[in-house]
């Protein structure tokens, strides 16, 4: 569970404050937790009123406000390790993440003036301190951030549970947990609570809908004004990195998704903080693993073509894992594969709509995956809602039924599940076993779902392969001794996609009578009257059902802009150019013979 992969869905969730005073060391509730109040943000805010402190969760942590005053085996040890005087730390808070990985955090007040560096912490920022380590087959972080008022330090445990992932690589683990606490929770530690500030999401998603029929423009220029703005709370600026990949997704500006992905989550607000430095750390470089790769679209149907049911995942920032999805969706429905289940869509009625209206969900209003759609109902297939919002523990199992029940109506059919990779690779805890979904549901048919993940490998060079080349998608195995194998035990196949969307025939991704079209944008160029401006091709055909659907093609077009090149079948299309600064837009109609 990474803060940095937010879901465009955003939850409310609790922000909490602590009051109180005092030291001790009993068993019971220490007086600095005894005094509560809530407020909502998009965060959980944790603020202590006698220390006048607050840090940062993501929404995805159970608290427990008023714990023991008596440390878990962990923090005993370790205090002891630090040589800290136990009846100088007074817990003030646990937490525990309620999706796995499991993360654990402790907060203690630790009394007096520790030297920290003695103790095997390295400086991270002015006057604080943290360090990374193991507790046997867990990860283990600590920070020490200064309490004001020389009230001493607040000491933050966090531990990642390895049962809870246990076919993640070290590697990965270290990886997420490092995005969790040193990028998200450990930096928010400050004096004071946090200032009330308006999501980005919210900004975005509003100005998104101030056109009835969507505005893919706005939400750019409302994110460039949050990049401007001085950051309060510092997990929004993940929240902020994620949306400007998202959205700049959605209008057709994929350099700038690249140039955002570069950029990392904690430098997005302008001017960039300068990152600290990090000491060098001494690493054992491996063998290089021996991969070797083929080509994606034969090779998964060939694996298809014994499964009841595909479960394929994708980043829902890359419109490339869609064009995959989408060529794969011929070769599929001949081998009789009638079902395309959508995790973003947010219920069947509204799925079976056409043409497919802005509100089904949030990811379809991307114009690729809205040509996904398009070539999948043009094939046969028929579109299934399966996400649920219910209780978290039985979540995949509910998903996994909804889609046996689908299943169960036409025996003969088979099923493509398209999602992203939280629903591949969920895990559950409590009562419930440690199941994905896709293992609920081979579970329920009986026979193994075949798992595919576009997500666990970048396109750049990687032991023995070259990097992937433009406009192809490969699939990537592993030898081990003279077999192919899966680089990773929680797929079946992972895949390399370095699709070029600028290349794909629209508004059908498989079409075969797509003709090259220019279209002449220099009359669209922004100038200092309009601001940017950016362009929304649809079919004329579906305009005419309705307004709210999601285009066919976006493009933000810049000064040096001249000619637009497309590949579009035969028929009649309009375009809509909307203004950063004038209300009124330019519409123009256009015919492929």
């Amino acid at each position: 569970m990474l803060p940095l992969l937010i879901r465009f869905r955003l939850i409310i969730t609790r922000s909490l404050l602590l009051l109180g005073a005092g030291l001790g060391a009993c068993a019971t509730p220490h007086p600095l937790t005894q005094a509560n109040e809530q407020q909502s943000t998009m965060t959980i805010t944790v603020y202590n009123r006698q220390l006048n402190t607050s840090l940062l969760l993501n929404g995805k942590y159970d608290l427990n406000l008023q714990p023991p005053n008596r440390p878990d085996a962990v923090t005993k040890t370790r205090l002891k390790q630090l040589a800290l005087p136990r009846r100088q730390a007074a817990v003030l808070f646990t937490a525990q993440t309620n999706l796995a990985p499991t993360y654990r955090l402790r907060a203690v007040r630790v009394a007096g003036n520790p030297d920290w560096k003695s103790l095997g912490f390295q400086e991270n920022g002015t006057g604080r301190y943290q360090r990374t380590a193991t507790a046997g087959s867990d990860l283990l972080m600590e920070y020490a951030a200064p309490l004001p008022e020389k009230q001493g330090w607040l000491y933050l445990l966090a531990t990642d549970e390895a049962k809870s992932r246990p076919d993640a690589s070290v590697k990965e683990r270290s990886r997420e947990m490092d995005a969790e606490f040193v990028t998200f929770t450990f930096p928010s530690v400050q004096q004071g609570r946090w200032p009330r500030i308006l999501s980005p999401g919210w900004l975005a998603n509003d100005a998104f809908l101030s056109r009835p029929n969507g505005d893919y423009l706005a939400p750019l220029v409302a994110l460039s004004q949050s990049r401007h703005s001085p950051p309060g709370d510092p997990s929004l600026d993940g929240t902020l990195w994620y949306l400007l990949q998202q959205y700049h997704s959605m209008a057709g500006n994929f350099d700038s998704v690249e140039y955002f992905q570069q950029l990392g989550p904690s430098r997005v607000r302008l001017p960039a903080p300068p990152a600290p430095e990090r000491p060098a750390s001494r690493r054992i470089a491996a063998a290089p693993d021996t991969l070797v790769a083929v080509e994606a679209v034969p090779e998964i149907l060939r694996r298809a073509a014994g499964a009841r049911a595909v479960l394929l995942d994708e980043s829902h920032i890359h419109g490339r894992d869609r064009a995959l999805a989408a060529a794969l969706l011929p070769g599929l429905y001949q081998q009789g594969f009638r079902y395309l289940a959508l995790e973003t869509l947010e219920d069947s009625a509204t799925s079976q709509v056409q043409p497919l209206p802005l509100q089904a969900g949030v990811y379809t209003r991307e114009a690729t995956f809205a040509n996904l759609v398009r070539t999948a109902r043009r094939l046969g297939f028929t579109l299934v809602a399966y996400q649920n919002t219910g209780q978290q523990r039985e979540r995949a199992l509910q998903q996994a039924t909804t889609l046996y029940r689908v299943l169960q109506q036409n025996p003969q059919a088979r099923l493509l599940v398209y999602g992203h990779d939280d629903q591949a690779t969920l895990r559950l805890r409590g009562n419930i076993p440690n199941k994905r979904l896709s293992q609920h549901l081979a579970d329920l048919l009986g026979q193994p779902v075949l798992r595919i993940n576009q997500t666990r490998m970048s396109n750049e060079a990687r032991g023995t392969l070259a990097p992937t080349a433009p406009g192809t998608a490969e699939v990537v195995y592993q030898l081990r001794r003279g077999q192919r194998v899966s680089p990773h035990p929680g797929s079946d196949l992972v895949v390399r996609n370095n699709l070029a969307l600028q290349q794909l025939p629209l508004p059908y991704l498989d079409a075969t009578d797509a003709r090259p079209v220019s279209l002449d944008v220099r009359p669209y160029r922004p100038t200092s009257t309009t601001g940017r401006r950016l362009i929304q091709l649809y079919m004329q055909s579906e305009l005419t059902i309705r307004e709210d659907i999601a285009p066919i093609y976006t493009h933000e077009v810049h000064l040096t802009d001249a000619i637009l090149p497309l590949r579009l079948v035969p028929g009649r299309y309009v375009y809509r150019v909307v203004s950063e600064k004038v209300k009124e837009e330019v519409r123009q109609e256009l015919e492929v013979k």
